[in-house]
């Protein structure tokens, strides 16, 4: 009996600390206490090329403000061009296909006045046949014609893609954070620019696993950088997303914000304070 007392007492006081541990972890949000935090890019893209080759023209620098799908870079593309325009001309050229059209129409008239004579029995059936088939076969290079008219618009079609390919558009709105390239520079799977979305912004916290049911998504914060800590400037963030999956070796979870960065006067890659807006 006095070994089990012993053993109990013990534990009592092994999970005293860790009690009291987690009684203040949970008292972290209740009692309005402010939280480290980072403000980080919403988003931020290494742009390169789907296909190799020369830069010909770099139209934006660091710091510069880029929109979803605007050019930023081109390659040379001077075959391309070449390449598309051929095949644009030999999709808008008609001659041989009015020619062929114009074959079959006569054949079909021929063989209708030779079926009269035919009838009459003018003609031999051998001769009839003839012009059937000469006929039959007009018709059939018309259609080829037809189909070869079709390729070529398609072919231009594909000339026009892959000059398309040569052309480097953002695929987001943000901010040029770097440029690696100049024009002359040969690109084949090395970025170009580094884009970063400001607007808006993401702000990180880390929080132990005890607060995993106290923070739910479409909850609100209040966000202090570091910079206005002279100017009581504050700005309000929602929880965007609460990771599902906690980190073992720490045993905090992570907790992603949304925070408005209209006309991008919140500066990225600072530090914050935070606290949790009761509603």
């Amino acid at each position: 009996m006095s070994l089990v007392k012993n053993t109990v007492q013990i534990l009592a006081l092994t999970l005293l600390p860790l009690a009291a541990y987690a009684n203040s972890t949970a008292s972290i949000l209740a009692d309005d206490d402010t939280l480290d935090c980072l403000i980080e890019p919403s988003e931020v893209v290494e742009l390169g090329s789907s296909v190799p080759g020369l830069v010909d023209q770099l139209f934006f620098e660091r710091n510069n403000f880029v929109n979803s799908g605007e050019v930023v870079a081109r390659l040379d593309s001077r075959v391309e061009v070449a390449t598309l325009e051929l095949a644009l001309a030999r999709a808008e050229i008609d001659t041989s296909l009015n020619l062929r059209r114009e074959n079959a129409a006569f054949g079909l008239r021929t063989q209708k006045r030779n079926q009269r004579l035919f009838n009459e029995s003018t003609i031999s059936a051998q001769d009839m046949d003839k012009v059937k088939t000469e006929t039959y076969i007009a018709q059939l290079q018309a259609r080829q014609e037809e189909d070869n008219k079709r390729i070529a618009k398609l072919e231009a079609a594909r000339a026009k893609q892959a000059l398309e390919r040569r052309t480097i558009r953002s695929p987001i709105s943000g901010v040029i954070v770097e440029r690696y390239k100049s024009i002359g520079e040969y690109i084949e799977a090395e970025p170009v620019y580094r884009i970063a979305n400001l607007d808006p912004l993401h702000v990180e916290l880390i929080l132990p696993v005890e607060q995993f049911d106290t923070i739910q998504l479409g909850m609100k914060a209040e966000i202090t950088l570091d910079i206005d800590s002279q100017t009581d400037t504050s700005h309000i963030a929602v929880v965007k997303s609460v990771d599902r999956v906690a980190d073992a070796a720490s045993g905090t979870f992570g907790v992603l914000l949304s925070l408005p960065n209209s006309g991008l006067r919140i500066p990225s890659g600072v530090r914050c304070n935070l606290s949790m807006i009761e509603e």
